[in-house]
């Protein structure tokens, strides 16, 4: 038996199966009813599982070593969370160092500190550490417990913060027009969850646990009537995994709910005759956005700001399914068959090709399930799932509507549905194509070669880069917060390098203490990087006291005995601000940088650099390590790499491998490629020419692409084929090919993309642009299968010499 009478009995085989499966199933309707009713009613009880979190604990795995670092940097020096308060007056002539103003944050600092859920503390300039001399004293005050008895002498400590650098661009700006309250929390987003309940008694809802209860009460004290006259500007942790959390409840509602409406609306246009085609497609996404967030509960994933893409991405996917499948079955209906011959033919005809389109697609996600990203890996296998689970439920209802449905009327009754409108206007559209197709092939091949090499020309400027304030469009109230607060005071974003004196109180060494302000002078020279901290800071400033503020004497004592005095004369003073720069045993202290918001191949560079200096600094025996916000995103910048070229080489060389298997040869399944990898090099090149980075959402671009235009391809090959082997022609099975599903393809193309198109509603930038880059890869790949693919196969004849039609049929 030759290798294409093998591929004729593998699909003539599996077809036939799916045939008599569907029977079997609309034979035993009822059974099927009521097992399908008691799965969604346990995909909802597990759906109800199902937490919120977009913490960086679900970015990264807790073996993971950068993220291990940072957990131990939390470990040895607390939560490192914040929210970052930037406040002016402008209509007060001194600002905030208006007394009245200073009053009320006076006023606010305590109310912060007393009434916000997980606070540790709250810094602001009526508490900040003010240190005097006395002889050989050190007085540690706070202007709250001195507070300034008329607007002369609030001035003059205006002029005092001013003159200390520790503050500038941390408390203060360097023109006094603004300054700052800093609310650190003893608390992180990737605690326990037992741990971020603000009342241990109200459940889980998102209101009751951190950082969402810390962030209401928070914009609950600010609004009150006696601050209107401060305007308030709110950045940090907090604040930024409070907005995450809201997008991802509130969108995944939006979403779902315009996604609904937009199957509503595409039913009519394209089923308006057929109520099957007009509600099936709504009970197929939602039952498959119901299973799949169930598996999530089951499987104990939690909804990250990934998962804005699955309601949207089921949408698409359970429609385009399910649009062969009422296409096939409406045209058997058509015809005039009875209910078991139309239940027959439409799963013989189909079943196979949405089979392969569900797991090709399934495949595409999985692909990404190898990456170092928690948040991708997890959202590869969820939606992978909920793909295939998506694929059952359409199969199982349409199954179902066909055993239940009434007698299918005669093909008399129905014959006026051939020649209406819609269908004279599809059919001309699919005539055009196969005309261009049959007289300039050489010009689609052409055309199809030029795309490429302008798209890989695209695709050699593309660049890896990310930045989390820019993922917010510019209207939301923390992206336009984080900016102007960036403007007026600095960096927003944090780096932390630990270093380890080996042993105890060898912090206290001025040669170690050299080293760390050596490299601490030189990251202040870098533009990237606005301030720095460290206990080098805390030194210089009490050397500077002890030398009656003297700016000359901001420097390190410089013996290691008068070091060790400073610090015990701090501590014994009740000085508090050491313990956030030192451990206990006085073995290991940071230094922090306030970075600007910037892309995280500007982020790698600087870390780059600094390295650098690390290296030409410090010996081998020397112990540092580079942790904090800034560390994560530089190497979730890698990670985004790495996942980018080993999630696509796998999903490309799997689906390609099973299209060879299905179709029994490697040609076939190569041919079947081509019109996949193409809009993928389309897509990738839009997005160098137009200078959009390749970020972790996406990253996502090729292969889920791949999974999902690989779709059309299967339909198409698969009727393509099965109409050359009926007429032994290859223009002619190209006609015949293009008219049988063409209509279905450009419908289903139409609702990926407008279904992609819905993410521009979205706050989140990044998903806006990821839905219109996706979308402009449906349209590609729509070409490719309508022009390019038919071309190939006409000129390359994969399926075998030509034969007549009665050749073909015997």
């Amino acid at each position: 038996m030759s290798n294409g009478n093998k591929k004729v009995d593998f699909q003539a085989t599996a077809d036939r199966l799916f045939g008599q499966f569907g029977l079997w199933l609309a034979h035993h309707r009822w059974l099927v009813l009521i097992a399908f009713i008691v799965v969604i009613g346990s995909a909802i009880t597990f759906a109800a599982l199902v937490r919120t979190d977009n913490s960086f604990d679900s970015y990264f795995n807790p073996s993971d070593p950068t993220y291990k670092n940072y957990t131990n940097y939390q470990y040895d020096f607390g939560s490192d969370e914040i929210t970052y308060i930037v406040y002016k007056a402008p209509t007060k002539e001194h600002g905030p160092f208006d007394l009245g103003i200073m009053n009320k944050i006076n006023q606010l600092t305590e109310e912060l500190e007393n009434e916000v859920p997980f606070v540790k503390e709250v810094t602001s300039l009526t508490n900040v550490e003010i240190m005097e001399a006395e002889d050989d004293f050190l007085n540690i005050q706070e202007m709250a417990i001195d507070f300034p008895e008329d607007q002369a002498e609030l001035l003059q400590l205006k002029q005092l913060f001013l003159s200390k650098p520790i503050y500038v661009n941390g408390l203060i700006s360097p023109d006094a027009s603004h300054a700052a309250i800093i609310i650190e929390m003893s608390r992180t987003s990737s605690d326990p969850i037992e741990e971020l309940r603000a009342d241990p008694d109200a459940g889980d809802a998102l209101g009751n646990l951190y950082p969402q209860a810390s962030y209401n009460t928070i914009i609950s004290i600010l609004s009150r009537p006696e601050y209107q006259d401060i305007e308030f500007f709110l950045t940090g942790d907090v604040p930024m995994n409070t907005a995450y959390n809201v997008i991802i409840t509130e969108e995944s509602i939006l979403l779902t709910g315009l996604s609904l409406l937009l199957i509503a609306v595409i039913s009519v246009c394209f089923f308006r005759r057929s109520w099957i085609g007009f509600l099936a497609p709504l009970a197929i996404v939602l039952l498959g956005l119901i299973t799949t967030i169930g598996f999530m509960g089951l499987a104990g994933y939690d909804m990250g700001i990934m998962f804005l893409v699955v309601p949207t991405m089921v949408t698409a996917i359970g429609v385009a399914q399910t649009v062969h499948l009422i296409a096939e079955h409406k045209h058997n209906r058509d015809l005039g068959h009875d209910q078991k011959t139309v239940i027959r033919n439409t799963l013989e005809h189909v079943g196979l090709p949405c089979l392969l389109a569900a797991v090709t697609t399934s495949i595409g996600f999985l692909g990404m399930s190898s990456s170092d990203l928690k948040a991708i890996a997890d959202l590869s296998v969820y939606l992978g799932v909920g793909v295939f689970l998506t694929f059952l439920i359409s199969m199982a209802v349409m199954i179902l509507v066909m055993a239940f449905q009434s007698q299918t009327p005669s093909a008399k009754q129905n014959t006026s549905t051939q020649t209406d409108d819609e269908a004279g206007r599809f059919n001309a559209l699919l005539q055009g194509i196969v005309s261009i197709n049959r007289h300039h092939p050489i010009g689609v091949l052409v055309a199809s070669a030029v795309i490429l090499i302008v798209s890989l020309m695209g695709v050699s400027q593309l660049k890896i880069g990310f930045n989390f304030l820019t993922e917010f469009k510019p209207h939301t109230t923390l992206r336009s917060d984080s900016t102007y607060i960036e403007s007026v005071m600095g960096g927003i974003s944090g780096m932390v390098y630990i270093f380890d004196s080996g042993s105890s109180d060898g912090i206290k060494k001025h040669d170690f203490l050299q080293k760390v302000e050596r490299l601490q002078t030189i990251a202040d020279q870098h533009p990237l990087i606005e301030k720095s901290y460290s206990i080098v800071d805390i030194l210089k400033d009490i050397n500077q006291t002890f030398h009656n503020d003297d700016p000359a004497f901001y420097k390190l004592p410089e013996s290691d005995n008068l070091i060790a005095q400073y610090l015990l004369m701090y501590e014994i003073s009740g000085g508090s601000e050491l313990e956030d720069y030192i451990t206990g045993d006085y073995s290991r202290t940071v230094l922090e940088l306030r970075v600007h918001s910037s892309e995280s191949y500007n982020v790698k560079a600087m870390v780059n650099e600094f390295q650098q200096a690390i290296d030409n600094q410090l010996n081998a025996t020397d112990k540092i390590n580079k942790t904090g916000i800034g560390a994560l995103w530089v190497q979730m910048g890698e990670y985004i790499a790495s996942s980018q070229i080993t999630g696509y080489s796998i999903t490309f060389s799997i689906i390609a491998l099973i299209l060879c298997l299905v179709f029994g040869s490697i040609k076939v399944g190569v041919i079947a490629m081509i019109p996949n990898l193409l809009p993928i090099l389309v897509v990738l090149g839009v997005m160098g020419w137009a200078d959009l980075h390749l970020d972790y959402m996406r990253l996502l671009l090729a292969t889920v692409a791949i999974g999902i235009a690989v779709d059309d391809t299967v339909h198409m090959m698969s009727r393509f084929r099965r109409e050359f082997l009926r007429l032994g022609n290859y223009q002619a099975a190209m006609q015949a090919s293009l008219l049988g599903v063409g209509r279905a393809i450009i419908i289903t193309s139409v609702i990926l993309t407008l279904s992609f198109s819905i993410f521009l509603v979205s706050d989140m930038a990044v998903l806006a642009s990821f839905g219109v880059l996706l979308s402009i890869t449906i349209f590609a790949a729509l070409l490719a299968d309508l022009f390019l693919m038919p071309v190939l196969l006409i000129k390359l004849k994969p399926f075998g010499p030509e034969r007549t039609a009665e050749k073909a049929a015997g």
